[in-house]
């Protein structure tokens, strides 16, 4: 017998660590077997489950060999001779549940019970039910010489009696040609078992006739009331259609055991792989050949959905292997590959005439586009942190069994990752969106339960070298971070994968880069925290140094920070205290930029430099502008009366300030309260001269950004995205009516909704059909039980004001029109028609589904559940 990849790797350890009582490891396996390393540590785990090895869970793990005897482990059985569904692919994986109630259907005392296969055609039913019948003759509850009966009802669909005939037999005279009588189905069946497939093509009188044999356990020949004919048979049921709706209740009922079998497409990768190589040498028997398969071809047919599932997809490879037979006049093998240029990667995988599936080793078939080693390096080349959360959560949930397949995000380690890469927010003044926190869970999977790979690693690092610095300084952040909350492991592979991952994030470098030192636990990091938040990017690097750092430390920690980044561009180092002198001297010898070094660090000055680092100013005009900002002050402030006044402004003109006055007018809480309107230059001379005019205003609101030093200022981006309850906090505290915030926001996003939107209709009213959207917007709401943020509200009535003029012309977009829908999809389509009622009517429209998905991708984040 040929030893599989498993046993392999077994007997070479026995031979090389069966007496080494310090144990080994995987990678001291790498040499063992030509078998990547992720698959040596699925092998040595599973060895594990057999009672072959034993490992300790330590960094990296290490293996012993297990010398002690195990009594408990019962003897080896032939397992075909024990178990027919051992020759189910997906028996002990994705069909288990199906296999188990198949099972209890057989072993169920006094007859067994009746069982319905449902799913799609060409899902396997048919083979289901012949091991069915395998099974039972193994456990001996029926005798060897009785038969699996099939019968398909749908031959026999558009006559009801000939079926019934069939079914039952009849007597001489039944029918018009019986001319004698006939034994039926049921006395062939009769000890064994009948499998009546497409029964839902079963008419109500012969499903009554059915149940009532169910019932009493003998039926009636066709032409024939009077005798009755007893039998034992036990049945089998398949159909493709929902039983709820194509099945009488009083046959339904008598069938307790109901199983769905998952298509093609659906079944995990593992089993899908499994499925293709059991076709292959099926082929490569029958051919006696060996065949040479394009690992390209191999992605195609696992990956790939077959209309008519299994039974198609042996079809399939049954025609591209007779093509490539009689195209060959090789007599070992034939070669397999693509259809159409290109014709693959050059891979090829080895599909033996001497082995049988069960010795195949399934993760050795993937081709290397799926593995992880090729997955991490397609990524660093393209950054595509969407593909990269794909196919590693199709690696750690269907190849390595790490994550769980109902709920892959969830837990301890999650929440606890999460805390780091939201305290990573904090510290850095970026946001991480849900891609971004899902790379950092998947990657960090990955490296706890693979051993580091110090070559892989490097490989990475060369591949990223277009990744900036900032980048890569954030993925150092993160990884220490996850070393503090989750676990203190090296983690190799991180910080390629994620400067790869956060590198569109972290934006491109800037001209300088700014770094804070500062002694305490984390007074450097709470400084720069600040001033990343408040700028909105990535600007100062903090150093938290203890209490007795000396100058000497801080320059040496500054020196191989800078060696790590190879930073080339301007450097500002902001300290607490220390020698200036001494620090400059040393830290420009190993810069190539300009340098500047700047004592006593606060709060107002690292917001300041990073505003001008932000602006990308030149480092001499920065100097130039530090020079004696930052003496302490003391000034005496006279008090400034309470504010009475809200002065708005528009730097597009007046126009816009007027009809933001009328909203704000309407939600105020107190008349004495006055709303003025100002020309934006004139705003800008005043706030710059602190004119008196300007004392007593309470909130300027601009719909552009400027400087208004001690008066709040809010823009109207800010109206939009800002939460409402910092709004009311910071900016409307005793100024609105209660509850008047929020529609007061919903009015202003109409108002800016309008204005750009107007540009972009050709011939619709930009008003009318706005307000109308709004109708359908709030329905959404409403069903949802949420309200949308207003940068949602915005996207939502420019996308799908523009969308009905599309349709209304015909160009509405249908490039996914046949795409199959996930659940959620499904369910937002169902309810879609509800809410357009109106719109489909007054505008003689109907949503293409393209069009319809589109609408649910913008909503999609607000109207599924999330991981938390």
């Amino acid at each position: 017998m040929i030893m599989s990849a498993k046993d392999k790797l077994y007997q070479n350890i026995l031979t090389h660590y069966s007496a080494n009582h310090s144990g080994f490891t995987a990678l001291d396996c790498a040499d063992l077997v030509p078998i990547g390393r992720s698959v040596i540590s699925h092998y040595l785990n599973r060895l594990c489950d057999d009672g072959k090895l034993i490992k300790e869970n330590t960094r990296p793990v290490r293996f012993f060999v297990n010398t002690a005897p195990t009594p408990s482990t019962p003897a080896p059985v032939d397992k075909k001779t024990q178990n027919a569904f051992s020759r189910l692919i997906g028996a002990d994986g994705s069909l288990a549940q199906a296999v188990s109630l198949c099972r209890s259907a057989v072993d169920y005392p006094t007859g067994g019970l009746p069982v319905l296969l449902a799913g799609e055609s060409g899902v396997g039913k048919s083979h289901l039910a012949s091991l069915i019948y395998d099974y039972a003759l193994e456990r001996g509850v029926i005798a060897a010489d009785k038969p699996l009966i099939e019968l398909n009802c749908a031959d026999y669909a558009n006559n009801p009696e000939l079926l019934s005939g069939t079914l039952f037999g009849y007597i001489k005279g039944a029918f018009t040609g019986a001319d004698r009588e006939k034994r039926g189905a049921f006395d062939e069946a009769d000890g064994g078992i009948l499998f009546l497939d497409e029964v839902h093509r079963l008419s109500a009188e012969n499903q009554e006739k059915l149940f009532l044999f169910m019932d009493k356990g003998y039926f009636y020949r066709l032409g024939d009331n009077r005798t009755r004919h007893p039998a034992v048979i036990r049945f089998i049921f398949a159909t493709t259609e929902n039983i709820d709706t194509v099945l009488l209740n009083t046959f339904r009922r008598r069938i307790p055991v109901r199983v769905t079998l998952p298509n093609f497409i659906s079944r995990p990768l593992t089993e899908r792989v499994a499925q293709v190589d059991c076709f292959l040498r099926c082929e490569a028997r029958s051919l006696a050949r060996d065949i040479h398969l394009d690992a390209s071809l191999m992605r195609q047919l696992v990956m790939s959905p077959v209309r008519g599932n299994i039974g198609e997809l042996k079809n399939q490879i049954k025609v591209i292997c007779a093509s490539a037979w009689s195209e060959s006049d090789n007599p070992q093998y034939i070669v397999l590959n693509l259809p159409y240029p290109p014709t693959g990667t050059g891979e090829m995988l080895l599909i033996s005439r001497r082995e049988s599936a069960s010795t195949v080793d399934v993760a050795s078939l993937l081709p290397k586009a799926m593995r992880d080693e090729v997955i991490f390096k397609e990524f660093c080349h393209s950054g595509n942190t969407l593909l990269l959360n794909r196919k590693l959560e199709q690696l750690l949930t269907t190849i390595s069994g790490v994550l769980s397949q109902a709920s892959p995000y969830g837990g301890y380690v999650w929440q606890s990752t999460m805390h780091a890469i939201n305290e990573l927010e904090n510290l850095t003044g970026l946001a991480f969106n849900q891609d971004h926190r899902k790379a950092v869970w998947l990657c960090l999977n990955y490296a706890l339960h693979h051993d580091s790979d110090a070559a892989q690693a490097g490989d990475l690092r060369a591949i990223t070298d277009y990744v900036s610095s900032k980048a890569r300084l954030l993925a150092d952040e993160c990884v220490n971070l996850l070393r503090h909350h989750v676990v203190d492991a090296p983690f190799m592979l991180l910080p390629p994968l994620l400067g790869s991952a956060f590198n569109s994030l972290a934006g491109d470098d800037d001209l300088i880069q700014g770094v804070i030192v500062s002694h305490g636990r984390s007074t450097a990091s709470s400084l720069a925290g600040i001033a990343n938040q408040l700028t909105g990017g990535y600007m100062f690097k903090a150093f938290d140094m203890p209490n007795a750092t000396s100058t000497r430390e801080i320059i040496d920690m500054l020196i191989n920070h800078l060696d790590a980044i190879k930073q080339s561009a301007g450097l500002i180092i902001l300290v607490d205290m220390g020698s200036l002198r001494a620090i400059y001297e040393e830290i420009k010898l190993h810069l190539h930029g300009e340098l500047l070094v700047i004592n006593n660090v606060s709060t107002a000055m690292a917001l300041d430099i990073a505003s001008k680092i932000q602006h990308r100013l030149p480092m001499e005009e920065i100097i130039n502008s530090v020079k004696g900002a930052y003496e302490v002050e003391t000034r005496y402030y006279a008090g400034v009366l309470p504010g009475n006044k809200i002065i708005i402004t528009c730097i597009s003109g007046e126009g816009i300030s007027h009809k933001l006055k009328d909203i704000v007018q309407r939600y105020l809480a107190r008349d004495e309260i006055d709303i003025v309107t100002m020309e934006y230059d004139d705003v800008k001379w005043k706030i710059a001269r602190s004119d008196p005019a300007l004392n007593g205003t309470r909130l300027i609101i601009t719909t552009t950004e400027l400087e208004a030093g001690y008066i709040p200022l809010l823009s109207v981006e800010q109206l939009i995205k800002e939460k409402t309850a910092v709004l009311r906090r910071d900016y409307f505290t005793d100024l609105l009516a209660a509850e008047g915030l929020e529609p007061m926001i919903e009015e202003v996003v109409k108002l800016f909704t309008v204005e750009g939107v107007a540009s972009r209709l050709n011939f619709l009213n930009p008003v009318v059909i706005i307000n109308e959207v709004e109708s359908v917007i709030k329905q959404y709401e409403s069903f949802y039980k949420l309200h949308f943020e207003s940068y949602l509200r915005i996207n939502l009535f420019m996308h799908i004001a523009l969308m009905i003029e599309r349709v209304m012309v015909n160009a509405g977009m249908r490039n996914r029109d046949d795409v199959e829908l996930t659940g959620d999809q499904k369910a937002f389509v169902e309810v879609h028609d509800t809410f357009f009622l109106a719109l489909n009517r007054k505008y003689h429209i109907v949503l293409p589904l393209t069009e319809v998905l589109m609408i649910y991708e913008i909503m999609e984040p607000w109207i599924v559940p999330q991981p938390l």
